[in-house]
Formats: C-alpha cells, structure tokens, sequence
C-alpha cells in the first residue's frame, strides 16, 4: 500500500517493511491514525522483525512522535519484534527517538 501526499510519503510494499519519505506535519495524534494504519496492520500481521524506515523522514512533529509511539506500543501488545531505521544526520531522529526503546524491549533504533 502507497499513501502518497504532497507533503509525505508511506510505502508498505513488502510483508514486513514500510518507509515513510517527506515531512509529516499533521495537526493532531488523531490525525495520524489514517496515514498510520497500514504500518499498524502491517506489525500485527508480521512474520518476522517489522521495520520502519524513516531515513528519508525529514520532519515529524511531536504529534507525529506520538503516534510512532503508539505504534511501538502495538508491536509490544503483539509481542513482535520492531526496527526503526534513522538518520543521524538529521537532529530530530537523533535528538527525539532514542528514548522510544523504554516502550518495548524488542525495539532496534538502528541508524543507517
């Protein structure tokens, strides 16, 4: 599944992978759940680690954060195993996620 705006992009083409690309400036945690709900749907059907990938993720506010949050909180329900690919280059991933590992202890903050 593609969810493509002007401003953001989310690919979960394969089972147990999605990218997220752009900026993500919605107005609310609420207002993530549409954009969101492939890759909670994608965590809970995994087969094997499920990665997030977020390298290419320029922005995303502290709604946003939340939300990924939220989402970390699924895998653990789920007892699956999460992978969040960062970029280090850019100061928010490497300034605001890695406190994220304290939600689950099968979460890999993994800088690429």
């Amino acid at each position: 599944m593609i969810i493509k705006t002007d401003d953001y992009t989310i690919e979960c083409t394969d089972l147990n992978l999605c990218k997220i690309f752009g900026s993500m400036r919605l107005p609310s945690p609420l207002s993530y759940n549409q954009p969101f709900s492939p890759i909670k749907s994608g965590i809970e059907d995994a087969t094997d680690t499920y990665i997030i990938d977020i390298t290419e993720l320029k922005y995303l506010n502290s709604s946003g954060i939340t939300s990924l949050a939220r989402l970390i909180i699924v895998a653990r329900k789920e007892n699956k195993e999460l992978r969040l690919l960062i970029n280090n280059s850019i100061p928010w991933q490497k300034r605001s996620l890695s406190s994220l590992t304290a939600l689950w202890e099968k979460l890999e903050i993994k800088p690429v």
